[in-house]
Parts: C-alpha cells; structure tokens; sequence
C-alpha cells in the first residue's frame, strides 16, 4: 500500500511550477479582502470559457461560500444566495444539499483531464459529482496539497494573489463581487 502511494506520488510529480497565464478573476469578499485567480486556458479551455462567461454575468456575485474545510474552500451554489445552508433533519443540523449540489442550470459539456498539474495549495478546480466528470458553477480553491485528486476534477487556474484571504474565508461568508482583470 505505501508503495503504490509512492509510486503514484512519483508518477505526478510535475516538471516545473504551474503558472497560468490565462485571463484573471478578481472576488472580492463582503467581509473584506480580495484574491485573484489566473486562469487556464491551454489545459482546460472550455471550463475556463464556462466560468468566464459566469463571472461576466456576475453569477457569483451576492453567493455565500458554502464548503470550508481545512484543506478546501468552495463557493457556485447558486442556491446559496437565499437558501439555508444548514438545515435540521431528525433533530441533527446537516449541510442543506439544496445549496452544495446545485450550480448554474447548465453544466460544462466535457471534462477536461488536467495531466501534469499538482493538486497543490492554491489550485483552483470545479467541483463536480464524482471523479472525472465533467462540473459546473462550483469553484473550489486548495488550501493545502491534495495529491489524491489528480486528475480527477477540471482544474480553472491558481491563486495568485490572495491566498491569505482565501485561508480568512468562513463558511457563509458571501462573496461581493467577481470581475475579470
């Protein structure tokens, strides 16, 4: 087992920094503070095209963050805005799944593979239903590495400005704003 765990490591060690040279996001938080992730065209143009075209819409605009772990943050539920995140059921409060599985109504058509990208702090990917299947609105930010996802979800692009803020987010806390840079 510990072998099969190195020797998966050492198939995905990536060959350079990532560095994402793509159009940027800005999100701006209501409680404060700004990241911006650069976005990743070459590997995954029709999800970057996807949340681009959200962003322009101002979809997550007013969105609360709805998923705060100590290795993630995710927010594109578009529910979250006035729904509930919790709520009761059988007396014990739980994540209401009305908010953490609803996104755009229109899903990306196809998921792309991210081969020879670390799922490392700072990556930013698009959360979906299961392990290479193609996502949607929801947008999700490593806060620690997570080796364990690669491959396995659409990558956007990387923090490059911010992290500091993206590690202060709380679930709940509402985003104000996204713009493209």
């Amino acid at each position: 087992m510990l072998l099969n765990a190195v020797l998966l490591a050492a198939a995905i060690v990536q060959t350079g920094a990532y560095n994402p040279t793509g159009p940027k996001i800005e999100f701006t938080m209501a409680s404060g503070g700004k990241f911006v992730v650069t976005t990743d065209p070459k590997t995954s143009p029709k999800t970057v095209a996807y949340i681009l075209a959200r962003v322009k819409e101002k979809f997550y605009d007013g969105q609360r963050v709805h998923r705060v772990e100590d290795w993630v943050t995710q927010w594109g539920a578009q529910q979250s805005k006035n729904l509930p995140l919790d709520v009761v059921k059988k007396g014990k409060k739980e994540p209401n799944e009305a908010v953490a599985g609803g996104g755009y109504p229109k899903d990306i058509s196809v998921f792309e593979p991210a081969d020879n990208i670390d799922y490392v702090r700072g990556m930013v990917g698009i959360a979906s239903t299961g392990l290479q299947v193609a996502g949607g609105s929801q947008i999700f930010v490593l806060k620690k590495d997570a080796l364990r996802l690669y491959r396995s979800y659409a990558v956007l692009g990387k923090v490059t400005k911010g992290m500091d803020v993206v590690g202060r987010i709380q679930r709940g806390d509402r985003i104000k704003s996204a713009r493209i840079l």
